[in-house]
């Protein structure tokens, strides 16, 4: 995907992506506010301006620009804040689990201290009902290569996803597809010695963003933005293939984020009748309360039919 791409909407009209920005301000427009201009064309807000003080209107500087878009929240708020917090969590509980012996730079490590900082241990959460760990299990990581790798994926498709669909909604997507993955491995694990196998990683939500950026871009085909996510499913197609070929890697956990990914984005959506940018409102918060009352379901189900041994 292009590096320079902004997704935007036009100020006046958030439903409408445009490609076209007032050539004194900066707001991005739609074909209904574009107002013609000697050089590009001029949102409504610059033309009545220039009408009532009788002269040209007040020229705006780029930096001006990403201040004012920045501020109120809106696709120039670059950077991806939140990606960024996540990162930086996932990194300074890293650096805990190798203060505390729970891992080593390349490995290794004490597997009791790695469980007692939250590892996901489907027969202590079966038996113990330890359910915290189907949260916590997602911030914590086995080595160095191992969260570099998944920080990388995060950077890139989370900054993306954030850009897309706004800070709150990205972070929904993330924690619920996050938990999801999770929840997967406790229901599908085989009640064996995996049964008692830590579990870690955020590729869970990783997962769970490359399923909603593809499950955004087959909603969104005719955009420049679904257009240019068009080889997620390759993505995901290659991700998977690791994911079932290299030896300890929880196919349980990236299925399961996967799909929590694709029905945070169905579900925020619509099943595709609503743009993913659009205001937070009760049928949102209600079909993501459903898709976490499932996961709650499931658990359950699985700890009334766990063995106590």
């Amino acid at each position: 995907m292009p590096d320079d791409l902004e997704v935007r909407y036009c100020y006046r009209h958030p439903q409408r992506e445009t490609g076209v920005s007032c050539s004194n301000c900066g707001r991005p427009i739609c074909h209904e506010c574009m107002i013609p201009a000697p050089v590009g064309f001029r949102c409504p807000e610059c033309v009545k301006q220039q009408s009532v003080g009788g002269s040209r209107a007040k020229v705006v500087t780029r930096g001006q620009i990403r201040s004012r878009w920045g501020a109120a929240g809106g696709p120039m708020s670059a950077g991806a804040p939140v990606t960024k917090v996540l990162i930086g969590i996932n990194v300074a509980l890293f650096l805990a689990e190798l203060l505390f012996g729970a891992v080593g730079v390349m490995g290794g490590g004490s597997t009791r201290v790695l469980v007692n900082m939250g590892a996901l241990v489907p027969g202590f959460v079966g038996v113990n009902h330890d359910y915290w760990r189907l949260f916590t299990a997602m911030w914590l990581h086995g080595s160095l290569l191992h969260i570099a790798f998944n920080m990388y994926a995060l950077y890139i498709g989370g900054s993306y996803l954030e850009m897309i669909a706004g800070k709150g909604k990205y972070l929904a997507i993330y924690l619920v597809a996050g938990v999801a993955g999770n929840v997967f491995v406790y229901v599908l694990a085989p009640l064996t010695n995996q049964a008692y196998t830590p579990t870690i990683g955020a590729s869970t939500a990783i997962f769970g963003i490359f399923g909603a950026l593809f499950t955004y871009s087959l909603h969104n085909r005719d955009s420049a933005v679904g257009r240019a996510l068009s080889s997620m499913g390759t993505v995901i197609l290659i991700n998977l293939v690791i994911t079932f070929v290299v030896p300890g890697i929880s196919w349980q956990g990236h299925i399961g984020g996967l799909v929590g990914g694709v029905l945070c984005v169905e579900a925020l959506t619509w099943f595709g009748r609503r743009d993913l940018r659009a205001p937070w409102g009760a049928r949102d918060a209600a079909l993501l309360a459903a898709i976490v009352a499932i996961l709650v379901v499931a658990v359950v189900w699985r700890t009334a039919n766990f063995p106590l041994a």
